[in-house]
């Protein structure tokens, strides 16, 4: 439901396609110089747990391609919330995080690209040390003449683009 989500959101995509494309970058698609290739693991959990070796390889391309300010002391970690949520699977993710969208792009339907890279990113920014923000907030108080007023502003700037780096800013930050 998760990945169907943020398929609605992102890439105003139904539920039915969401799981009819990931079910073809599961099964696999024929990629330029590889063959066929399944391109994401098992689409149909909740799970958040990453493989030890996933969350290496993840790792080891953000120290290599971002730097280390972009790479958390120690893994990220995280539980669900679902109670339902299919533990016995791991997290959706790319099955080669070196299989970049772009380096795809050519091989896939626009369709499965969008999906494929959207799972790529989150996988990689769940990696990612945090976004960090300079918050400012401003209070005005006055008076006319029915009494005392009060009024808040509030702003934010980013300051380091942390996990971010991949998935972009959300709109409304």
């Amino acid at each position: 439901s998760t990945l169907q989500q943020a398929a609605a959101n992102q890439l105003d995509f139904t539920a039915h396609l969401t799981m009819g494309v990931a079910q073809a970058l599961y099964e696999g698609m024929p990629v330029k110089g590889l063959g066929n290739v399944g391109l994401i693991t098992y689409m149909r959990t909740d799970s958040t747990h990453l493989s030890p070796e996933a969350v290496h390889s993840a790792r080891e391309y953000i120290l290599q391609n971002f730097g280390r300010e972009y790479l958390p002391e120690k893994a990220n970690v995280f539980q669900s919330s679902n109670k339902a949520a299919q533990e016995a699977h791991e997290a959706i993710r790319p099955t080669d995080v070196a299989l970049t969208p772009e380096q795809v792009r050519t091989s896939l339907p626009e369709r499965h690209y969008r999906l494929y890279r959207l799972i790529w990113e989150r996988y990689l920014a769940s990696q990612m040390s945090d976004a960090q923000w300079d918050s400012t907030t401003v209070w005005i108080a006055g008076k006319d003449g029915r009494g005392e007023l009060l009024f808040r502003a509030t702003g934010r700037v980013l300051v380091f683009d942390g996990c971010y780096r991949v998935s972009g800013v959300p709109n409304g930050s």
